[in-house]
């Protein structure tokens, strides 16, 4: 529907999207969100509003697949392995996490780093709530500020540690703002940690992506293609529709495939990894709840799905959608 070779205004997966979300959170809700006609109000109403129950990054194997290929071992987190490895028993260090959610990460590095600041921004009012919650539970002591990053003064700041996880992504001009409004933060010392999306600007996936997670999707039992909550039934991949992208968060991806250039330029390299993504992502949405048990069926399937994705991108001779990086200032 609407669909050309780059992009698609809107497609009939938008169309089983909103049928879904009629079911599990009825017609207040999605007029609640049509209604809503400001850039941040719509950004931060996705995320107060969001669940991650079937998302890919929910199955454990997943993330245990990105540990080993960040620090070599599965258990190893990358929170772990930069605390270890790179920044190598510093103390007194400050960290800045932009666009932190509900702050696993920042309490990760606070179990493997002495930090003397630690502060996490983020849009999304619900997520900071919940992320002082956890903080306290934890006796950990972070700064939490529900804003807009561009609304806080930073002028005087400068961390030792910048974090992005899931976020950078989401500024437009990518190369401008980590000119503009990162490097001068960063400390001469610092690094510029990055666990990010990389791949096509508004999740515009690729035909050959598509087509890939068609055919992985036939091959899979039913049970594994259930959506949440529901016993629809998961048949095709589509792209999102650049409309209801629009909708529901301007702020996805919009310079994406722009986003490793952009660090490539701004910063050195000190290490960076790939990651995929290519298949996992668009295959495991709406449906990633259905893997997440200790079956020996369902091991063997993720195993297939992340072989599948390897043998794609390296048979295609692609760029991987999404990067783990760690990054200093140009020399």
């Amino acid at each position: 529907m609407f669909y050309n070779r780059k992009s698609s205004f809107i497609t009939f997966g938008d169309l089983i999207d909103l049928y879904l979300k009629l079911r599990n959170k009825g017609w207040k809700f999605i007029i609640s969100k049509v209604l809503k006609v400001n850039h941040k109000d719509k950004v931060s109403s996705k995320w107060d509003n969001y669940v991650t129950e079937s998302d890919f990054w929910v199955i454990p194997e997943i993330r245990q697949h990105w540990n080993k290929i960040i620090s070599g071992n599965e258990i190893i987190s990358y929170e772990e392995y930069v605390s270890k490895k790179i920044i190598n028993n510093k103390d007194n260090l400050s960290l800045l996490s932009i666009g932190c959610g509900e702050g696993i990460h920042e309490r990760n590095f606070c179990n493997h780093l002495n930090l003397k600041k630690v502060l996490g921004i983020d849009i999304s009012n619900e997520s900071i709530k919940m992320a002082k919650t956890y903080a306290e539970k934890e006796k950990k002591e972070i700064i939490y500020l529900s804003s807009d990053f561009f609304e806080v003064d930073f002028s005087s700041e400068k961390f030792d540690i910048i974090l992005f996880d899931s976020s950078l992504h989401h500024f437009k001009d990518i190369n401008k703002f980590l000119n503009n409004s990162i490097k001068p933060i960063l400390d001469k010392d610092g690094v510029l940690v990055v666990f990010e999306y990389s791949g096509p600007n508004r999740l515009q996936w690729k035909k050959n992506q598509i087509k890939k997670c068609n055919d992985i999707l036939k091959k899979l039992p039913t049970e594994f293609r259930k959506f949440e909550k529901s016993n629809f039934i998961k048949k095709k991949v589509y792209r999102p529709g650049i409309l209801r992208m629009f909708a529901i968060d301007p702020s996805e991806a919009p310079d994406s495939e722009n986003l490793v250039n952009a660090l490539h330029a701004n910063f050195d390299i000190i290490e960076e990894k790939k990651l995929g993504w290519n298949i996992i992502q668009p295959l495991f949405k709406g449906i990633a709840q259905n893997f997440l048990n200790e079956n020996k069926e369902t091991k063997e399937w993720i195993n297939f799905i992340l072989n599948d994705e390897r043998q794609f991108i390296k048979q295609n001779g692609i760029s991987s959608d999404a990067i783990f990086g760690i990054y200093k200032l140009k020399d």
